[in-house]
């Protein structure tokens, strides 16, 4: 069953924080850009993007100290160029 929001549904929390941070790694996103936190749905009962959420993911906020996502999003774009 679709949700009303129209979104793409995840079935886990996880699925969705993997999914995330995927997206900011391939779509190069700036740091407050693109979505920033996952939500469960209470249409629906899965789980969602948003960008709207105050609160960063901690994950993708880790990865932004840390680096990390830098790392991946220049290692992604060299791949494409493949």
């Amino acid at each position: 069953m679709r949700c009303s929001s129209g979104k793409i549904q995840y079935d886990s929390q996880h699925l969705a924080e993997d999914a995330l941070i995927d997206q900011h790694i391939y779509k190069g996103f700036a740091e407050h850009q693109g979505p920033q936190n996952v939500y469960e749905c209470r249409d629906c009962g899965y789980w969602h993007m948003t960008s709207r959420n105050a609160e960063r993911l901690p994950r993708l906020q880790e990865m932004i100290d840390s680096g990390e996502l830098k790392r991946k999003q220049n290692a992604s774009q060299w791949e494409r160029r493949f």
